[in-house]
């Protein structure tokens, strides 16, 4: 279950990575990139959906389309675990955590009788823009990670979550919308 990124602020997520990686040439050998069109933030990973269980998996979501549409303000680069020793590249969501975390917890919620387990760790709301292919520690890349943890990328209204299918490919995953759900138009 994912948000897709608004088209409209790939150039913003682009020109953050490559201030990034020009403070820090070594990324671009160093980290596996989101292709721009692959941009979401996940709502809920799945993993393997067996064949038999999508025609339910995609009728329960429908309680999403109860949920009401929001907006999100996307700020700031950061890292998991931490910059130092990072594994994941991220931006951040300002304005709007809190409905995306509602958000999953209603997915998590409708998934759980089909045998779908809940997260053990708490949601952190999140765009991936890029996970390293070795944790290490980066000089360059944390003093980065710091100074650009407030640049503005942009706003985002979300007006609907998508059932994804990702392909995995040697040359990146293929993401496909398997089915669109709208959510409710703020009154």
């Amino acid at each position: 279950m994912a948000v897709q990124l608004d088209p409209a602020l790939r150039p913003a997520v682009g020109s953050l990575c490559r201030t990034l990686l020009q403070a820090w040439p070594h990324g671009r050998e160093l980290v596996k990139w989101v292709e721009p069109h692959n941009l979401h933030l996940t709502v809920k990973f799945l993993g393997p959906v067996p064949e038999h269980l999508v025609p339910r998996l995609s009728e329960v979501l429908e309680v999403l389309e109860s949920f009401p549409s929001f907006r999100l303000h996307l700020v700031g680069l950061g890292a998991f675990p931490r910059a130092r020793g990072a594994r994941v590249l991220w931006i951040g969501i300002q304005e709007g955590a809190e409905q995306l975390g509602r958000l999953a917890r209603r997915v998590e919620e409708a998934l759980e009788p089909l045998g779908f387990t809940r997260e053990r760790r708490p949601y952190s709301p999140h765009l991936t823009i890029g996970r390293l292919r070795t944790p290490a520690y980066h000089p360059e890349l944390e003093a980065e990670v710091t100074r650009a943890a407030c640049v503005e990328v942009g706003f985002q209204d979300v007006h609907s979550v998508e059932l994804m299918e990702s392909t995995l490919r040697p040359q990146g995953p293929v993401y496909t919308v398997v089915r669109s759900y709208p959510l409710r138009e703020r009154g």
